[in-house]
Formats: structure tokens, sequence, C-alpha cells
């Protein structure tokens, strides 16, 4: 009965170890495409990622990562109007979990958020909708959506400026998943939410080696003052 206890809890140990490189591996693997074309004008796009109800929103949970989200909205609001007084297009994009791994991951780590089809995965009511541009993605890097390239191409977009949450996961995925393409990638500082900025066991500076590993990788760090 030992034996088959310590079996029992180290095939458990081992499932949940596949379980959790599988959630990672889903967050920050960045997909592949064809290289953009070099333009004539070229446009640059404002990317809004995973700022939703669910996350910072009315159906956000209590115990939510995030904190100073009444701030952040009213910072980022700011930058997306500032960006479309530029002629930058301002894409919005959502995660959506769905299939019975998606799904299955929501609830196992998410507590059920984001998942297809509910009122939760809707854009945060409180950010400036400057457009009709939204996207939904399945995994962390916003180009596992297909017609999210397509747009970018048809608009001859060659320079992405990310925004949203979490530095870490799918904004760096999809960095990466741009960079992969051909995009110039910027990452705005003050425009970003970390679920580092609330686990007090970490400094308060925790993000800056992130940003350096942002930086070897090709993407540009900069302010909103710099967009």
């Amino acid at each position: 009965m030992k034996k088959f206890l310590i079996c029992f809890i180290l095939a458990a140990l081992c499932a949940e170890a596949v379980f959790v490189a599988f959630v990672y591996i889903m967050l920050t693997q960045a997909t592949q495409g064809a290289r953009i074309a070099e333009y004539k004008n070229p446009q640059k796009a404002l990317f809004v990622i995973d700022i939703q109800e669910d996350t910072t929103g009315s159906t956000a949970l209590p115990i939510s990562p995030y904190k100073g989200k009444a701030e952040y909205i009213a910072r980022l609001n700011k930058l997306i109007e500032d960006a479309s007084t530029k002629n930058i297009l301002i894409v919005y994009v959502k995660q959506e979990f769905d299939g019975l791994w998606g799904k299955t991951l929501s609830w196992a780590v998410f507590c059920g958020s984001d998942i297809k089809g509910n009122p939760g995965t809707k854009v945060d009511k409180r950010i400036a909708m400057l457009s009709n541009y939204k996207f939904s993605k399945p995994q962390g890097d916003s180009f596992a959506n297909p017609k999210l390239n397509e747009f970018l191409t048809e608009q001859r977009v060659n320079e992405l400026y990310l925004t949203g949450l979490d530095p870490e996961f799918c904004i760096y995925a999809t960095a990466l998943g741009a960079l992969n393409r051909g995009y110039k990638v910027n990452v705005i500082t003050d425009a970003i939410l970390s679920w580092r900025d609330t686990i007090c066991i970490w400094s308060k500076n925790n993000n800056e080696g992130i940003f350096e590993k942002y930086r070897k990788d090709g993407i540009k760090i900069i302010s909103g003052k710099e967009l």
C-alpha cells in the first residue's frame, strides 16, 4: 500500500509538471509565418492585448493579480487617443480559450476566465474603442489568429506598438511572433500590466530583467511619450 501511494504521488507530480509545461508553452510560444513585404508608405499599429472584462473589468476575479487598474486604463486610453491622432491603427486583441485543452487550461489556471463565448471575453468597457479592428487569439501569440496578419498586410503595416498584459507571456509571445514575420516591434513600458507588480515576493524592478530579454531579442522598449 505504501509503495502504491508513493507511485501515485509521483505520477500526480509528473502529470502536474506536464500540465504546467503545456500552460507555459501555450502562453509563450511564438508562431512562425511568412515575412512581410517592403511597403511603400507603410503604416503602424498599436495593439491593445487582453484588456478584457475577465482580466481588468467587471468580471475579473477579486484576487486579480493586476493592481492600479483604473489608473492604468486612464493612461492607456490617453495613449490610444494619441496614437489615433497620429494615424496609427488601433487593434484590439482578446484572449479566447476554446476547445478541450483551452477550456481545461482556463479552469485549471484562470478559474474559467476568457472562455470563448462568455461575456468576460469582451474588451473592458472602459477602454476607448477608436476602431472596429478586433481579433481573438487562442493562445499567447496574437498571430496564432491568421486573420490578424492578413489584416496587417492588407493595411501595409510594418511596425507595431504593444500594450496590455502580460509582459512575460502574451506580449512577449506576440512580439516574437511579429519579429518572425519581419515586423518592427516596440513595447510601451508604461502601457503594460504585469502580475509581478502585485506579488510582493518580487522586487519592484523585476520587470527590468524581462525588458533586457526583450532588447536581446530585438524588441525595442519605449515609453508612451516616445510613440
